[in-house]
């Protein structure tokens, strides 16, 4: 269990997606889990849509 909290990170843990910085904190934990393939090509596609599609209302 150990190896996979050091995979992903620690970042997530309070991240709302309310701003530039949550986004970020949320694809920090994402991206290592997509590197390590604990999730399929096709949710880390979906993660990447969806951030990108957050961060441009973000900017609006």
């Amino acid at each position: 269990m150990e190896s996979l909290r050091s995979a992903l990170g620690n970042s997530l843990a309070g991240a709302q997606g309310k701003t530039i910085t949550d986004q970020n904190k949320i694809d920090r934990t994402v991206a290592p889990g997509c590197a390590v393939k604990l999730y399929t090509r096709a949710e880390c596609d979906l993660h990447t849509k969806a951030s990108a599609a957050r961060r441009a209302e973000l900017k609006s």
